[in-house]
Parts: C-alpha cells; structure tokens; sequence
C-alpha cells in the first residue's frame, strides 16, 4: 500500500508540475505614442525664364562657357574662343515657393535645350531670393532664382536654342 500510495503521490506531483502554469505568463501590454504633422503642400510657380541673351560663337578654334550667375543675373564667357556676348537682356529663371514657415526643403532640377548643338548644359543651384536657402522664411513664400552654363564652339549651329528648366522641390 505504501508503494500504491507513493506511486499515486509520484502520478499526483508529475500532473500538478505539467499543468502548472508559470507566473510570468499570460498577457502583458504596453502602450507607444503616437503623433503626426500633417503639412500644407508647397506650391511653386515659375515667374520669370531663364534668358541666357544673345552671344556670337568663337570664329576660332577654341571655344567658350557661357555661364548666367543668378545671384548677380550677369552673363560671363570664359575660354580660348574669341565668342562674344551680344547686346541685349538676360535674366536668371525665377520661381515662387509657397508654404508654411520654418519648413526645410532641398531642390532638384533640370535644364536642357530642344535643339542639338549646345554642349556640357547645366543649370545652377539655386540662390534664395530672400531668408535662407532650404527653409521657408516668415513670410511664407521665397523666391528660387536658377542660373545655368553651355560650351560653344565654332561648330555650334547659329540659330535660336529653347528649352526648359525643370525644379522639384522636396520636404526633409
């Protein structure tokens, strides 16, 4: 009977210890925060072209970059050809950006022409027209100012060169 009843004892423990459950567990839970910002889209509008003006190509054998700066809105040629800037208007492109204050933003942006023959095109970083650059000022609204740069040579078709100057701006 001892036997039996250490046997029952010993069937009794080993079934407590299988459906024991331990105190860790069962459920827990925590709870996270959660917030969002919801913005305003910027909106940007073209205002003003990218005029380059007009320029004579090198009648040598050397050629020239043409360079629009647009914080000064001055057009300069550099190199070996003897090209020369022509008398008449130049402007860099100017464009609006409207949003919210205090909101940083970084640009991309594009320039090419329709017709072959310009060579090494590119447009310039942009220059804020007012606050800094990258950040949207008090007012609510800054202007983009985009310049840009082209070699010519004496093998550069004379003719009238149109394009387009594409900016994307971008929230951080």
């Amino acid at each position: 009977m001892k036997a039996q009843n250490a046997l029952l004892l010993a069937l009794a423990a080993a079934a407590l210890t299988l459906s024991a459950t331990p105190a860790s567990a069962g459920a827990v839970s925590a709870t996270a925060s959660v917030s969002v910002t919801v913005l305003a889209p910027v909106t940007l509008q073209a205002t003003q072209g990218l005029n380059f003006g007009a320029v004579t190509r090198p009648g040598n054998n050397g050629a020239n970059t043409i360079t629009l700066d647009p914080a000064s809105s001055s057009v300069t040629l550099t190199g070996t050809g003897d090209g020369a800037r022509a008398a008449g208007s130049v402007s860099p492109a100017k464009f609006s950006l409207i949003g919210e204050a205090g909101i940083t933003y970084s640009t991309t942006q594009s320039l090419s022409f329709a017709q072959p023959g310009l060579t090494r095109v590119s447009v310039s970083m942009p220059v804020a027209g007012n606050g800094s650059l990258g950040v949207i000022p008090a007012s609510g609204m800054q202007e983009l100012r985009f310049g840009g740069a082209f070699d010519l040579d004496a093998a550069t078709p004379a003719q009238a060169y149109t394009g387009s100057l594409a900016v994307t701006v971008n929230y951080n």
